[in-house]
């Protein structure tokens, strides 16, 4: 029996196409809500790891150091999600984010209600009122464009891929606009201002 030869097959990512990978999931999910809400723990979780990777990426400039921390054993570890924010916010070489109140608030949410519960599940009954998911979603991409387009730091998105980014974008909250959650979600929001 002769013998086949079999030659090596490479997964390659970069911190930029990580980040395009986890918003091009997220806007997956994003149209897959209407008809399955499950879906919104994918929005939520790949959400995430895009403001996370393009928080990284923006504050990273041209030196992966600025990025890592040792710990006390000396190994390099990533800077945390809310260290690698503040980074951006203080950005010295490039446009410092500025987040909005609503935006804080759902990043925040983001974060620790729902991502947090979703990748450390503590085994019990979990019902999660999903009106204001949408809003979620819709703030969290405003800022992930913000990071991998406007911070202008020595990112190495090429052409093509900042199109993508910006046609991701667009499309994710073209379907949130369009949800019934969302308009459900405004109808909510006048009703109880008139109360």
């Amino acid at each position: 029996m002769r013998r086949r030869s079999v030659n090596p097959r490479w997964l390659r990512f970069t911190e930029e196409t990580n980040a395009l990978d986890f918003l091009e999931k997220a806007t997956k999910f994003i149209a897959d809500v209407e008809r399955d809400r499950r879906a919104w723990k994918w929005v939520v979780l790949c959400l995430h790891g895009a403001l996370y990777s393009f928080a990284v990426c923006a504050c990273k400039g041209t030196d992966y150091q600025n990025v890592v921390v040792q710990n006390r054993k000396g190994e390099e570890m990533l800077i945390s999600f809310d260290s690698a924010l503040e980074r951006c916010e203080n950005l010295v070489n490039g446009h410092p984010l500025v987040l909005s109140t609503p935006q804080r608030s759902s990043i925040r949410r983001l974060k620790k209600d729902l991502r947090n519960n979703f990748e450390h599940y503590v085994p019990r009954g979990w019902s999660i009122e999903i009106h204001g998911m949408p809003q979620i979603a819709f703030d969290v991409l405003e800022v992930i464009r913000f990071l991998a387009i406007e911070t202008g730091t020595s990112f190495h998105l090429n052409q093509s891929q900042i199109k993508k980014v910006k046609s991701l974008v667009y499309q994710g909250k073209r379907f949130l606009r369009r949800s019934a959650l969302w308009k459900e979600g405004e109808y909510l929001q006048r009703r109880s201002k008139l109360v």
